[in-house]
């Protein structure tokens, strides 16, 4: 296995850290695609399902509520679905190198040789910042607001994986972006060099 070739880097991030600008810039300095809410419509598209109704899905998993019908951590039929449709098309994205970010894709991949997970964090008046600069439904978030969401996120990682959301055990590397931004991605992007070199062929 060559493991600059074979590899997929998973990106987990609290609400409002920039994850998103920093998995993909990671992608475009690594030179591989990059997938966030793309893999809704991927997974639509694969199962020929309404790509609308599972992004309606999808917006009811951003908001700051518990996720499914039955309350915090505990998730409909709906939502289950949902994450086994999405874990196969990540599963198949995977099969070449690529940067996800988001849904539980560090775990969907656990079995990955060549997986690197990262999770990114953030001091909370940056993550305010981000939040009102680019997230129009919740410009005028405050703090209660932004840390519902972690909840969300937290509760949601927690039901379909049984493992605790933002725990440094379960990610490669834990980083705060709080001073790079989206430059954080060139530090993840020499970290994957740099490993990859002394990565052990078929190891995790």
């Amino acid at each position: 296995m060559n493991p600059m070739k074979d590899f997929v880097i998973t990106i987990s991030r609290e609400y409002g850290s920039g994850g998103h600008d920093i998995g993909r810039r990671l992608a475009e300095l690594l030179d591989v695609p990059f997938y966030d809410r793309e893999i809704v419509e991927l997974t639509a598209q694969q199962h020929n399902l309404d790509a609308d109704n599972l992004l309606d899905m999808e917006e009811q998993s951003r908001t700051p509520l518990p996720f499914g019908l039955g309350g915090l951590g505990v998730a409909s039929d709906n939502s289950d679905r949902l994450f086994v449709l999405q874990s196969q098309t990540i599963i198949q994205l995977a099969r070449k190198p690529c940067v996800i970010v988001g849904r539980c894709a560090d775990f969907v991949l656990r079995d990955h040789p060549g997986r690197y997970s990262f999770f990114i964090y953030s001091g909370l008046k940056q993550r305010l910042a981000h939040t009102q600069q680019h997230h129009r439904t919740y410009r005028n978030a405050g703090a209660q607001e932004v840390a519902r969401m972690d909840q969300r996120r937290a509760a949601y990682y927690k039901y379909f994986t049984g493992q605790e959301w933002g725990k440094p055990a379960n990610y490669h590397l834990c980083i705060d972006s709080s001073m790079l931004g989206p430059r954080t991605a060139d530090i993840l992007a020499a970290y994957v060099q740099l490993a990859a070199k002394d990565r052990p062929e078929g190891g995790n």
